[in-house]
């Protein structure tokens, strides 16, 4: 997968992480004040900002691609296509390796990140299922291999994945019709090259 990464987005910035626990924060939303524009992966827990936490206590190379604004662009010069925040996966991208896709939105409180106007949980599941569709379309994933996602609100402790999908699609529809393994959540967990937990 990195190589065809490579090939097909050759703008991306790959990085690869070996920690116990890792941090995924996106800084876009907060440019002026960390004085960054991306989401990044780190070993070090970021201080005054919430983050995707990620556990990994068998230290399996981790490979990131944080995407920037426009990052996946389309044919038609100028238009890009919706996307999450990143996708993560084993380095050595062996055999039935998993795959993860991270989407969050910052909201302060539930009812901020339920409001029915921005509509988070419906935007976000949306953005999860046209970056995948996306990297299936560029032959970047198998179009049968099932992967795993994350929509997340990282400033909530509130638990919040049996209230995200109410709407038409349900996590089984999402399995179902897109390959997608799907959670409201704000943490996963490596336990092999094989098996993440989320």
């Amino acid at each position: 997968m990195k190589e065809k990464i490579r090939e097909i987005l050759p703008l991306h910035k790959l990085s690869f992480h070996l920690s116990k626990d890792l941090y995924i924060t996106d800084y876009k939303d907060m440019r002026e004040t960390f004085n960054r524009s991306d989401v990044e992966m780190s070993k070090v827990k970021p201080v005054g900002i919430n983050c995707v936490s990620i556990k990994n206590e068998n230290e399996i190379i981790i490979c990131f691609d944080g995407f920037s604004e426009n990052a996946l662009p389309l044919e038609k010069e100028g238009e890009q296509n919706k996307q999450c925040e990143c996708v993560l996966f084993p380095e050595s991208c062996i055999d039935d390796y998993w795959i993860l896709f991270v989407e969050t939105k910052y909201a302060n409180n539930l009812k901020a990140a339920f409001d029915n106007e921005r509509d988070y949980p419906h935007c976000m599941v949306n953005q999860i299922i046209s970056t995948v569709k996306y990297f299936r379309d560029k032959k970047i994933l198998d179009k049968n291999k099932r992967v795993n996602a994350i929509v997340s609100f990282p400033n909530l402790i509130e638990e919040f994945n049996s209230t995200l999908f109410k709407g038409d699609l349900s996590v089984e529809d999402i399995l179902f019709e897109y390959k997608i393994k799907i959670r409201g959540t704000n943490s996963a967990e490596v336990k092999s090259e094989k098996r993440l937990r989320i």
